[in-house]
């Protein structure tokens, strides 16, 4: 099933590099400027600020399969609508499309793996799909480009709705729901969370957003840096884009290391608080091809933990809805943060600013993981639902 998982969510991957692969043809034939091509790229991530919350609420309603194939389904629809339309309004509303699909996944695939493995191996099996994204980033720089190239952009768009077909085939024929985990028409749709749930989730949510907006500003900004202290422009991306392949083998591995040996929120605390420290040095351009790649091993050890810890923060019954709010900061934090970002390089005329702010963020998100442990222990989640049992 993970296995299974793991492909589906490749296919989200492939489909959001599509843009950044083929950008050189959208410039060249249909003149859209690099704003605008940052724009489109954008736009696969804005509808999960609207759709990430109604997503989860349709698992109380309707199977984890069927929602993950409609959103396979929308996925394929959006790469049609980008690879047959003949105006730029066509790309916006197709990379639209696909987003409410990739909001979908995000969200559905989620569950499924945390319902699977919530009481076997979660850390790890949450490390290893969340490893499904970049390679399937990877995947698309390596052959989006050259489909391009040899038979022109709309085919490359098409390619990925080719993935996503796959994707819609292998849930359809092999996934199976998991044993033991209360099924979609058995609980009405119902809106809304506890609100105990919603405080820990929320605290959760935030701390996913802030560490994942760390990586986005430091592969954004960190060559600006690089290139101040007399790197070309290429090698700067370059040696940047180190700490991205590094990050390729320390989530799955450091996933298993946390797993296997515990104290998890020490290692979170440890690891980020040493990421952030990476990170000020790296402002400063300070040996950035080793600091490059011990930010990468460094700061994917945590990730399948963190993402773990949206287990605790709510119950079985409302994994579904409270993801969708998990995730929903997520999209806030991706759209938000790297403008923030943007904004303090803007307003201080250093290039180390955004990457100080980045370091600012990761020690956020372990006062976060302290808030919600100090939450645990004098608020529980478990506390509210015995209540409401003994009430019912």
């Amino acid at each position: 099933m993970l296995l299974i998982l793991f492909l589906v969510r490749l296919a989200m991957g492939y489909q959001f590099q599509s843009i950044a692969s083929i950008s050189s043809h959208l410039v060249s034939e249909l003149g859209f400027s690099y704003a605008e091509i940052g724009t489109l790229i954008g736009f696969f991530l804005l509808p999960g600020i609207f759709f990430a919350i109604p997503s989860g609420l349709m698992t109380r309603a309707v199977a984890d399969k069927n929602l993950l194939m409609v959103g396979a389904v929308t996925m394929i629809v959006g790469a049609f609508v980008m690879g047959s339309g003949d105006s730029t309004g066509s790309l916006y509303v197709g990379r639209l499309i696909t987003g409410i699909g990739g909001t979908i996944f995000n969200v559905i695939l989620t569950k499924m793996v945390t319902d699977w493995f919530i009481e076997k191996e979660i850390v790890t099996a949450l490390a290893i799909m969340l490893t499904a994204w970049p390679i399937g980033i990877s995947l698309g720089l390596l052959t989006q480009g050259l489909i391009a190239d040899a038979f022109g952009w709309p085919w490359a768009m098409h390619a990925t709705g080719v993935l996503a077909l796959v994707a819609l085939l292998l849930t359809a024929a092999l996934y199976r729901d998991a044993p033991n985990v209360e099924q979609a028409g058995d609980q009405s749709l119902r809106f809304g969370l506890p609100k105990r749930q919603f405080v820990h989730v929320s605290v959760v949510g935030i701390a996913w957003a802030l560490y994942n907006t760390c990586f986005i500003i430091l592969v954004s900004f960190t060559p600006d840096v690089l290139v101040g202290q007399g790197y070309e422009s290429s090698a700067a991306s370059s040696i940047t884009s180190l700490a991205m392949w590094a990050m390729l083998i320390s989530i799955p591995f450091g996933g298993r290391v946390l797993e296997v040996f515990g104290w998890i929120t020490v290692s979170i605390a440890v690891t980020l608080t040493v990421s952030a420290a990476t990170m000020m040095a790296l402002s400063q351009g300070i040996a950035p091809e080793v600091l490059c790649v011990a930010f990468g091993v460094v700061a994917g050890i945590p990730a399948g933990a963190l993402m773990a810890l949206s287990a605790e923060a709510v119950s079985s019954d409302n994994r579904g809805p409270g993801l969708g709010i998990f995730f929903t900061w997520y999209y806030v934090g991706m759209t938000v943060g790297p403008a923030l970002a943007g904004w303090t390089r803007d307003i201080s005329g250093s290039t180390a600013a955004p990457i100080i702010l980045g370091a600012a963020m990761l020690i956020g998100v372990v006062l976060l993981v302290g808030t919600l442990r100090m939450l645990q222990a004098i608020w529980p989640i478990e506390a509210a639902s015995s209540s409401a049992q003994t009430a019912s």
